[in-house]
């Protein structure tokens, strides 16, 4: 049984020196370590409070501590306006009763920014720390959302309600092609605990909604002396 461990080893060993050295689109120098990373990417975000879409830009700036960790911070952007109409009411004014039409017409503008900072974990590279054509990783994230509401009435000036601020924890597995070292495309399917669904507006039950991002990705040389 031990015999056959060895050989084990030694075929995975040799498979993956003749993969550095004979695969091509390969490196002479590791992916990820003393590289700088910069992701831009795009997607569809779930309003928590709305349940609506909006779109997402995003951008990942990582640095490659080791080839298979990659550090950074993030920041992201989106924004959505639709029309508002609240009814009113009665309210009683003195002896009188009077019947308000309308509370508020006009549009409402949402933005949302997420920033904060994440973690890469790039299995491949344990096994092919040079190749670069297919990149696998998943990845981990802490951070904040902010929200702001701005109400623009027809028959008023604009004002802006208090911004909201969320606790954001993310969770994503990605894929990229590299046709070079130095860019590629990626898809990400992730996971957070902001991006939610209202289903039942009596109750207010949310359901969890999946994130779909699509993007390009930059990587360059940090300085050498960071890339020992």
């Amino acid at each position: 049984m031990r015999k056959r461990i060895y050989l084990l080893a030694l075929l995975l060993l040799s498979c993956t020196a003749f993969a550095q050295t004979n695969l091509p689109f390969t490196s002479l120098k590791p992916f990820n370590k003393g590289n700088f990373k910069i992701d831009a990417s795009y997607s569809r975000m779930m309003q928590n409070y709305t349940s609506l879409y909006y779109p997402d830009f995003r951008v990942d700036i990582g640095y490659g501590i080791t080839n298979w960790c990659v550090v950074g911070v993030f920041g992201s952007f989106g924004t959505h306006e639709s029309r508002m109409t609240i009814g009113g009411g009665y309210s009683i004014h003195g002896s009188d009763t009077i019947y308000d039409p309308v509370v508020f017409d006009g549009n409402q503008i949402e933005r949302y920014y997420h920033y904060g900072i994440d973690a890469e974990l790039h299995p491949l590279t344990f096994l092919l720390p040079n190749f670069y054509f297919i990149d696998m990783y998943c990845r981990g994230e802490l951070g904040m959302r902010t929200v702001t509401e701005q109400y623009i009435p027809d028959y008023d000036a604009d004002y802006i309600d208090p911004v909201h601020n969320d606790f954001l924890i993310d969770g994503s597995l990605g894929v990229a092609i590299n046709p070079s070292k130095y860019f590629g495309l990626f898809y990400e399917y992730a996971y957070d605990n902001l991006n939610k669904k209202t289903i039942n507006y009596s109750t207010g039950t949310k359901k969890t909604q999946p994130i779909h991002r699509f993007g390009l990705n930059v990587r360059f040389p940090g300085p050498k002396k960071w890339q020992r």
